[in-house]
């Protein structure tokens, strides 16, 4: 059975022999990642065995190519060596020559000097008439010249995109794990009010300083407490907030749920892939390219496959982003994913509680 083989950022579906011919032609280079359905995942050419052989002869046929270029094969040092013997002899000739006919060497050096003095005159008007020369000796100044931002070049290297391959994946979540990532999502919005709570106290006015010690202890008091735990009917209340798309609530148990029965008969049971898709088109640039990028910066060899898991509300806020790629967890690019997603991501509301979105990005430096 013929093999079938698809490469980054690449719709077209190639044979062996495409793969070899782009690889001669200097188009695909070992790093150069390649998949085909026999392989679980992308793989680079340098780790594909049936690929060994066409590099070890381009590699061949391109150290020939290199020695040919700098005068270093056999044939161009043969051909060196023919050239200094018959100069050798052509002085020999020459030098007999001169003997015989001593004037011969007064006029050949005659015409040596006329052809220096040439040389002098058209340098020396070059060096006076010209831009050039004028810039040169520092008479003239030229108007700058747009210089070539190399960190922005560097900035646009790499290549993302969605792994057409694995796909989109869209689930619900089951009510025990549903329970257990309300509660985690609760509580970190909490912990980030009460990070909120004490940045503005930080930037309390000089004036409100000198307020009692009683108020200010409150004030500092008041937003430790809020996350110490988050009992089931703060859970409880949150889903419920969800449902009925009350997004503005913050876990307090004497929250208000309010009733949007029509908004939500207007709403769709669950994400379509065709929702998603979009949401992942108008917002990866300014995040898993834009992250990616700017890890190329420490690492320019850096690639693979990022695969990210969104928790997404029934608001369409993204509540949770999780990395199930053990290659990237704990880098720069995993924190800048993660923070960014959760910032600009939002989603079309649908009529649920809870899903989880996982997205399988390729990540290419060339």
């Amino acid at each position: 059975m013929e093999q079938k083989f698809r490469l980054v950022n690449d719709d077209n579906v190639y044979s062996f022999e495409e793969i070899a011919k782009k690889i001669v032609a200097g188009r695909l280079v070992k790093e150069s990642l390649i998949w085909e359905p026999a392989l679980p995942d992308w793989v680079k050419l340098r780790d594909y065995p049936d690929f060994h052989e066409v590099f070890a002869a381009y590699e061949a046929e391109a150290e020939k190519s290199l020695k040919k270029a700098m005068g270093t094969d056999d044939e161009t040092v043969e051909r060196k060596e023919m050239q200094k013997l018959l100069f050798d002899v052509s002085k020999e000739k020459q030098k007999l020559a001169f003997e015989q006919k001593p004037w011969l060497k007064w006029v050949l050096t005659t015409v040596a000097c006329l052809a220096m003095i040439g040389s002098a005159t058209q340098f020396l008007k070059t060096l006076f008439y010209t831009k050039e020369g004028q810039a040169l000796l520092g008479t003239v100044v030229d108007e700058p010249v747009e210089t070539i931002d190399i960190e922005r070049i560097r900035m646009a290297s790499g290549v993302t995109k969605l792994d057409e391959v694995k796909g989109i994946a869209i689930k619900k979540v089951d009510k025990k794990k549903e329970k257990d990532l309300l509660a985690e999502i609760l509580a970190d919005m909490k912990r980030e009010d009460a990070m909120e709570a004490e940045k503005a106290a930080a930037e309390t006015p000089k004036e409100q300083a000198a307020a009692p010690t009683e108020a200010k202890a409150e004030v500092k008091k008041k937003p430790a407490s809020i996350f110490d735990k988050v009992s089931d009917e703060e859970v409880e209340q949150f889903r419920r907030s969800l449902l009925a798309k009350g997004g503005g609530y913050t876990g307090s148990k004497n929250a208000v749920v309010k009733d949007n029965t029509a908004k939500m008969a207007a709403l769709p049971e669950e994400l379509s892939s065709r929702q998603v898709a979009q949401v992942v088109k108008e917002n990866s640039n300014n995040t898993i390219a834009y992250c990616y990028n700017k890890s190329l910066k420490l690492d320019a060899s850096l690639s693979g496959k990022l695969e990210v898991t969104l928790s997404v509300l029934g608001t369409g806020r993204v509540a949770k982003v999780d990395t199930n790629t053990q290659k990237f967890k704990g880098t720069n690019l995993e924190r800048c994913v993660k923070d960014l997603i959760k910032k600009r991501w939002v989603f079309p509301e649908f009529n649920g509680t809870l899903t989880e979105v996982t997205l399988p990005f390729v990540l290419s430096s060339e």
